[in-house]
């Protein structure tokens, strides 16, 4: 009898451990200003870090942040269940891959170069007669790769966005394609002069809306209370007001 007892408050003991040790719900995020960042105490911040947090509050949920690079953050979108992405493009192939649980903001795409590059582009093939730049794992490499660009021939890939505009202004590469909301920001934290370059094509068949996106196995409940809930606070007007505090343009839509 006693040992029957202690097999079963091991039994107990061990499911609700297993209860409690459910991993809780994870956005995360690659390092990028204003939208994702670690401040200075080491936190995620940022204007969809609190988009994020007044869904939570909303929606009566709670959720731990990380920052880490984009490689890192889609190995753990597909390993973990409760994990959400802060930002990430819907596309075709990727449709199937996520839960998308809301549009959050945009991005406008640019082929940009430094204004001493004198010779006009007027459609993406002009540009294959030149070096263009991007970051590596971005949707905008699998994009120049689709529309015929090639790697160490007229397609040069970065492993971050400083990295990125580094080589524009060295001359290493002709043009970067980017998202430019955020240009002026990007460059001075990398010690650049906004002043020396131009916009120069835009692409505007590039997708351009951001959404919250979900591993597939996210429980149905909680992706539906994170749904709503996004669209409270824009209706509301909360989450026009975090747009606001961090100086970002309202998207075209907010719905």
């Amino acid at each position: 009898l006693m040992y029957l007892r202690v097999v079963v408050i091991i039994f107990v003991f061990i499911f609700c451990s297993n209860v409690g040790a459910v991993s809780p719900l994870t956005f995360i995020a690659e390092d990028l200003h204003p939208y994702h960042f670690k401040n200075k105490s080491g936190e995620a911040d940022g204007a969809s870090v609190d988009i994020a947090k007044a869904v939570l509050k909303e929606a009566k949920l709670q959720a731990k942040f990380e920052i880490m690079p984009m490689a890192r953050a889609f190995h753990q979108l597909a390993a973990n269940p409760n994990t959400i992405m802060l930002s990430l493009l819907k596309t075709p192939a990727r449709q199937s891959q996520f839960k998308w649980l809301g549009a959050v903001y945009f991005t406008d795409a640019y082929l940009v170069s430094l204004k001493s590059h004198k010779d006009e582009v007027t459609h993406l093939n002009h540009a294959k007669f030149y070096r263009v730049g991007t970051i590596r794992g971005y949707l905008s490499a699998k994009y120049l790769i689709k529309m015929g660009f090639e790697e160490d021939k007229n397609l040069i890939l970065a492993s971050y966005y400083q990295q990125a505009w580094q080589m524009l202004y060295k001359g290493r590469t002709d043009f970067v394609l980017m998202n430019t909301l955020t240009l002026d920001n990007e460059l001075k934290m990398s010690g650049l002069d906004p002043d020396l370059i131009t916009k120069r094509l835009h692409l505007a068949d590039f997708p351009s809306i951001l959404y919250f996106a979900a591993n597939n196995q996210l429980d149905e409940q909680t992706a539906n209370l994170i749904s709503q809930a996004l669209k409270t606070i824009k209706v509301s007007g909360e989450y026009q007001a975090i747009l606001k505090k961090w100086q970002l343009p309202l998207p075209p839509s907010t719905n």
